[in-house]
């Protein structure tokens, strides 16, 4: 175009279609796009998505030690929202047991250890009975590796309300 407004007028309008093309791109694909532009008087106008910088540096990393064809896509982005949601997974796990730590020392806190063991002989029927009742419900709430420790103990409460476990303790000693 010979007229110079004409000309400026005709770039600001399709600076803003290019831009806003660009935009629809990277939404309706899913990819990463940059477009930069340059004015008649050396002006500097730029897109990018998700950012400039994110692309750009992307881009240029590339492009070292390696050449970059059109369509080419890396796995390392996928990787890396692999590995972020496993850690966050992690995270969470980590989280639920430390919550159900907090509950087992919550319901053992009112008890007395001895050596760090519950002394079953010096419990009345009714704190046997709480006890159990409370490892029944952490039962429920605890994911436990090897269930044959928890049914152990669930067979010496029971043992213990009918009386039994004292006595033949009594008599193995």
């Amino acid at each position: 175009m010979e007229n110079k407004s004409s000309r400026l007028v005709t770039f600001s309008k399709r600076k803003s279609g290019i831009f806003k093309k660009a935009m629809e791109l990277s939404i309706l694909c899913g990819v990463e796009i940059v477009v930069i532009l340059f004015s008649i008087g050396g002006k500097a106008y730029s897109f990018g998505h998700p950012s400039l910088k994110f692309v750009t540096k992307k881009f240029l990393d590339q492009g070292e030690g390696s050449q970059m064809s059109h369509g080419e896509s890396s796995n390392d982005d996928d990787n890396i929202v692999k590995l972020n949601q496993q850690l966050q997974e992690l995270k969470d796990q980590i989280q639920v047991e430390k919550d159900k730590k907090k509950e087992l020392d919550k319901a053992l806190s009112k008890y007395k250890f001895i050596n760090g063991k519950l002394p079953i002989d010096n419990l009345s029927f009714e704190e046997l009975v709480e006890i159990k009742d409370s490892l029944v419900a952490l039962k429920g709430n605890v994911s436990v590796k090897d269930n044959n420790e928890m049914e152990a103990a669930s067979s010496l409460l029971l043992l213990s309300e009918n009386g039994l476990l004292c006595e033949d303790l009594g008599q193995g000693e």
